[in-house]
Parts: structure tokens; sequence; C-alpha cells
């Protein structure tokens, strides 16, 4: 990753939305870790190579209860 770059908007807008679902309680995963919204975005910009899908688990009315990202192979 090159050390002088900058969040994209896109990077902006994921972050708060995270930080949005964390507010609800809402918790984020990285790789099976429990994470913050910042170190999603953080660590998807060191692996930018790698693609990372986000998986929102909800329960039965449908409500997002956990937000998963793992490596797509």
């Amino acid at each position: 990753m090159d050390k002088g770059r900058r969040r994209d908007g896109t990077d902006v807008e994921l972050m708060m939305m995270l930080a949005r679902y964390q507010q609800e309680g809402v918790p984020i995963y990285f790789e099976d870790r429990p994470s913050t919204p910042q170190e999603v975005v953080n660590m998807m910009m060191v692996r930018e190579d790698e693609v990372y899908m986000p998986d929102y688990v909800t329960d039965k009315q449908n409500k997002v209860v956990q937000i998963r990202y793992n490596h797509v192979k």
C-alpha cells in the first residue's frame, strides 16, 4: 500500500455505515475477529488487491444482527 494513499469517498461511506450498525449494537467481524469500522476499512485498504465480501447475518425478522467480512478466494 502506498503510505500516502488517501481514503476515497467509498471508504468513508463504508466506515460511516458500519459505525451506524455498531452504534445499534451490531457486532462486526473481519476474518472471524471482532472489529471496529475503522479496522475493517484499514484492513481492506492494506489488502487492496484482495477481495472481501460482507455477509449481513439477519434474524427471523430480517434485522441485521452481525456483519462479517471474509476473504473471497
